[in-house]
């Protein structure tokens, strides 16, 4: 280890690692347990959809460093930046002295996360995989704030319109659609991505969401085979004319087609919720009457 980087680890270790009693007992996505003396006075967030949910909660203040990637509320484009993926920058990282480092999950293994434990940083672990799991995150990362009232209340509101938006879709014939990510390669998303979630919250089904990886490739023949009624095209509007000459869309097919922002439904963070809404009422404007 770098001379600089065992420096800054003893004393983080200094600082922040000293037993004393946790007045916050926090759980994790990965069911770590992670107990800090009381609201962490420096955050780093490596997680785009964790530097929103800790603004929604009040603890914005906080945050000392976010990845590059984290580019909402406008507030967060002003914070210095970690890198944390791939590659983490450990030794910038140590050097920020934080009290509480939010990773995403799934772009962290375990061997990274109990090196970082082990040089004194406690890391919060988040992988919000549905929308009822985004507000479970507000909650979650409520008391970081000082002020848990105020996340209590982002998670009871996000909870609300959920309830309101499934209860106006329930009973509904699921319409059929086709997610497409990309026309070049030609990617959709599966109900591994949290859209999947969205879909059947809208009354609508994902007609790839069985298949077992997150964004995976398909051909055109596969799309035309699954019968869509609604191409969903987070790329634009540009491949319409394609699947129009291919017979998918109106007037020779029966599928219709709409492009919408993929960023914000994909990112389980407050934001989803209004994402939802949107596609909710695209949806709706496909579905045949009656």
């Amino acid at each position: 280890m770098k001379p600089l980087l065992s420096l800054v680890a003893w004393l983080a270790l200094a600082l922040y690692g000293q037993a004393f009693a946790a007045t916050l007992d926090l759980r994790d996505d990965w069911g770590r347990r992670i107990a800090l003396p009381g609201p962490p006075a420096r955050i780093v967030s490596l997680a785009p959809h964790a530097t929103e949910l800790l603004f929604a909660v009040g603890a914005g203040p906080r945050i000392v460093a976010v990845d590059p990637y984290s580019d909402f509320p406008p507030a967060a484009r002003t914070l210095p930046h970690v890198t944390g993926y791939p590659q983490l920058d450990l030794e910038r990282l140590l050097a920020l002295m934080p009290n509480l480092v939010v990773v995403w999950g799934p772009g962290v293994t375990r061997a990274r996360v109990d090196r970082m434990a082990a040089l004194g940083l406690a890391v919060f672990v988040s992988e919000p995989r549905t929308l009822d799991d985004v507000a479970a995150a507000l909650d979650a990362f409520a008391p970081l704030s000082g002020t848990p009232r105020t996340g209590h209340a982002a998670a009871r509101e996000f909870r609300r319109r959920l309830a309101a938006i499934r209860a106006d879709h329930a009973g509904l014939r699921p319409l059929r659609v086709f997610v497409q990510f990309s026309s070049t390669p030609l990617l959709t998303l599966s109900d591994r991505d949290l859209i999947g979630d969205a879909l059947r919250s809208c009354g609508a089904v994902n007609v790839f969401g069985d298949l077992p990886i997150a964004a995976p490739q398909v051909d055109p023949e596969a799309v035309i085979t699954a019968r869509p009624q609604l191409v969903l095209a987070a790329d634009g509007p540009a491949s319409a004319q394609r699947w129009r000459e291919l017979g998918l869309l109106e007037p020779r097919g029966t599928a219709r087609f709409a492009a919408f922002e993929a960023t914000v439904i994909e990112r389980p963070g407050p934001r989803a919720i209004d994402a939802l809404a949107h596609l909710c009422t695209v949806i709706d404007a496909a579905r045949p009457p009656g």
